[in-house]
């Protein structure tokens, strides 16, 4: 028998007056009692049983489980077991993450602007912990001046004020949207005076009509491909961006006009095309045709020659690539799709269209962003208008 530390009379007053007690008292007790007698704790039950008589060779006692103690390092955890639990474990999601998630689920957005979207908000999670309740206008001052001063391009260089305010943008609309979906939580947007960078306005990167001969050239020199770049120029050219194209089907050209239902701004569209570009695409998707192709109505109206996609629908990528070897070809550097689509807008005003019909055609929902296609119409047009006024008008 192990003696406890509490005298004979203490323990014989416990005896007697056990049920009296108060529970908490009772609970401190048991386990000053069971710490004395070196026991393990049990049941609340096995608490009552040994009340004030801690004998070791009581059956309830020594019908316990041994104690065992699971050591904290992790050298000494068993291989495979809660290693492999931690491995797997993972971090505690940020909530203002899932905000951002919410806020791209509720934008329609266009692939490349949702992924920089959210390129640009994980940027700025990362560089403050401060909930968005807890933002000011002096953060974002702050954040701005991290962005022109610390962040740098892949290739090292400093970001350019388009990419600086690409950032800011995509962060002035995440909390447009926060304010009003959630205004308990942040009642005014604290991003309404950041200013975005002054930038002039930059040329249309049109292509003259000299460079434009020479890709026409360059598409009679390729191999599989020609039918299908050659139809995919002529699209091109009639201000279509790379993205309409990949999801345009058969259905979408009914002979004269390509009807385009999804667009970056969700605007649909129609198009019309030039008689030749009109031959072009039907001798291609009669080749199509010939060559064992069922076409309908949803089939992909471009589709790729790569090996590993032989047959599906030209990608994105796909396009890029092949005007990239046209480029290479008609040795007009860094050559990308939408420089088409600028030497359309560029040459719709030239010929006299309305600005504003030419915004119907070319998909333009800012009046601003179509100023640069008529930079260089104007000031042709007040050229022209010098020499008419001093009676040289030959000489323009």
């Amino acid at each position: 028998m192990i003696k406890t530390e509490l005298n004979s009379s203490s323990q014989l007053y416990l005896e007697r007056n056990y049920t009296k007690l108060p529970k908490l008292v009772l609970f401190r007790i048991n386990l000053v009692l069971l710490a004395t007698c070196d026991l393990r704790p049990a049941t609340c039950e096995d608490l009552r049983l040994l009340k004030w008589f801690p004998v070791v060779n009581s059956p309830e006692l020594n019908n316990l489980p041994p104690i065992k103690l699971i050591p904290l390092n992790d050298e000494s955890l068993p291989v495979g077991h809660d290693r492999q639990r931690k491995a797997s474990t993972r971090p505690p999601t940020d909530i203002r993450w899932v905000k951002v998630l919410e806020f791209l689920r509720s934008n329609n957005l266009a692939p490349n602007s949702r992924k920089l979207y959210e390129r640009e908000l994980k940027r700025f999670l990362g560089w403050t912990q401060l909930h968005y309740h807890e933002l000011r206008l002096r953060h974002f001052g702050q954040y701005k001046e991290y962005l022109m001063e610390a962040c740098c391009t892949d290739g090292g260089k400093p970001l350019s004020k388009s990419s600086v305010n690409a950032g800011l943008a995509a962060i002035k609309s995440f909390f447009k949207w926060f304010t009003l979906a959630y205004p308990e939580l942040l009642t005014t947007n604290p991003t309404l005076g950041v200013k975005l960078e002054k930038i002039p306005l930059p040329a249309a990167q049109s292509l003259t009509p000299e460079q434009m001969e020479r890709v026409w050239s360059a598409l009679e020199l390729l191999g599989e491909t020609k039918q299908r770049d050659t139809a995919l120029v002529h699209i091109l050219s009639h201000g279509l961006r790379a993205g309409e194209v990949v999801n345009l089907n058969v259905g979408a050209f009914d002979g004269k006009l390509l009807f385009l239902g999804d667009t970056k701004n969700d605007q649909p569209r129609l198009v019309p095309l030039r008689q030749q570009s009109r031959d072009v695409l039907a001798d291609y998707l009669r080749s199509r045709s010939v060559g064992g192709e069922e076409l309908n109505s949803g089939s992909p109206l471009m589709i790729s020659h790569h090996a590993s996609y032989k047959g599906e629908r030209l990608s994105y990528h796909g396009i890029y690539f092949a005007i990239e070897k046209i480029g290479e070809l008609a040795q007009i550097e860094d050559l990308h799709p939408h420089q088409f689509r600028h030497t359309y807008a560029t040459d719709l005003l030239l010929l006299g269209v309305d600005p504003f019909h030419a915004r119907k055609l070319t998909g333009h929902t800012s009046e601003k962003a179509f100023r640069r296609y008529t930079l260089r119409s104007e000031q042709e047009a007040a050229i022209a208008a010098y020499y008419r006024a001093i009676g040289e008008e030959e000489a323009q």
